[in-house]
């Protein structure tokens, strides 16, 4: 169980800080129930049952493995093997689990798509470039939470520490 304060990576609403542990009145059950508030995108409260089981939540990787997935990151390689049919299913499966690693392989498998696209002339289609977005919302997001950042600066600080252009 988490506790109030804590920083959690909640399915695709990205890092969120847990504000209150309660039963919530109005909904008039004895369920427990956790306000999220989505740390960089604070309009928004997500009410989750304390055992529910089906959504997906975990602590937000600390400072120290925020430091070292991003030395990690040359290492990664994009995931280009993924069926047009596929796909679809597969990027979703990747956006919930929150897996970092997964979510670098698969920016970095529609980043180097759209560099072969751009070569020939066309662009990258906008479905994957949504869910290039996304799964970027995520990762920088937790990078950022971790680091005491703010996302936007996640693709700079990339680059610096690895002295060269941020692929995700």
């Amino acid at each position: 169980m988490f506790e109030k304060g804590d920083l959690i990576l909640y399915e695709t609403a990205g890092v969120c800080r847990i504000e209150e542990i309660s039963r919530l009145e109005f909904l008039k059950n004895d369920r427990v129930y956790y306000s999220l508030v989505p740390v960089f995108e604070k309009d928004s409260v997500i009410y989750v049952p304390v055992d529910n089981e089906k959504v997906k939540m975990r602590p937000i990787m600390t400072r120290e493995e925020a430091e070292a997935f991003i030395e990690q990151l040359p290492g990664i390689e994009g995931r280009r093997d993924i069926g047009e049919k596929e796909k679809a299913q597969v990027y979703k499966q990747i956006l919930l689990s929150g897996n970092h690693r997964e979510l670098a392989a698969m920016i970095k498998g529609i980043f180097e798509v759209g560099q072969v696209r751009k070569g020939k002339g066309n662009r990258l289609a906008v479905r994957d470039e949504e869910n290039m977005k996304r799964a970027q919302k995520l990762l920088y997001g937790e990078l950022a939470a971790a680091l005491g950042m703010h996302p936007d600066q996640m693709p700079a600080y990339i680059g610096e520490r690895l002295e060269r252009p941020a692929v995700i």
